[in-house]
């Protein structure tokens, strides 16, 4: 795969998080109220991460038209099973924009088109109804069941997940895939 800068679609655009931009990504995520959370997420979550040279971590920085508003991740789970999963953080004032489902086409796109993958999961705790609003918005995915108490909330209670799934069959029937653009 040709490397890439962004993904661009529906006014948003998916800046690829890289090691040589890492330091022009901290200095963008500072002064916002929420500016500390966010960057906790960055470093622990969108970083590149890379399996036997090949890249397993796919962390974007997402511009909302001239805005900033936040970060949406695709992981491969297993280059040998073909498959992803993907995750979002969106800043609080950008919330209720439909900053995550809009970012599905992208990752989609990614995932399928240009990485061969064949399914993308992704899911949310019980109690995160933004998250399940936003995943309600995406065509393409499925229910496929409940993790039990997989984790641990905010107030240290053991908290079901949900999960949803989309294979690259289901989004060549859905997607326009000339909607994405790759830019170099």
């Amino acid at each position: 795969m040709e490397p890439f800068k962004a993904l661009y679609a529906d006014s948003l655009t998916l800046h690829l998080i890289n090691e040589d931009n890492l330091a022009q990504v901290f200095a963008l995520f500072q002064g916002q109220p929420d500016s500390s959370a966010m960057l906790d997420e960055l470093f622990r979550n969108y970083l590149p991460r890379y399996e036997q040279g090949r890249r397993t971590n796919f962390g974007f920085y997402s511009f909302l038209g001239e805005q900033l508003a936040g970060m949406t991740l695709l992981t491969v789970d297993s280059w040998e099973e073909y498959t992803g999963s993907t995750g979002a953080d969106v800043f609080a004032h950008m919330r209720g924009r439909g900053v995550t489902p809009r970012s599905k086409p992208h990752l989609f796109y990614l995932a399928f088109e240009l990485l061969g993958l064949n399914r993308v999961a992704t899911g949310h705790r019980v109690s995160n109804v933004a998250s399940q609003r936003s995943l309600a918005k995406t065509p393409g995915l499925q229910f496929e069941g409940v993790m039990r108490e997989s984790g641990v909330n905010e107030h240290g209670e053991f908290e079901d997940e949900l999960l949803y799934a989309i294979l690259r069959r289901d989004w060549l029937k859905l997607y326009d895939k000339a909607q994405v653009r790759v830019i170099y």
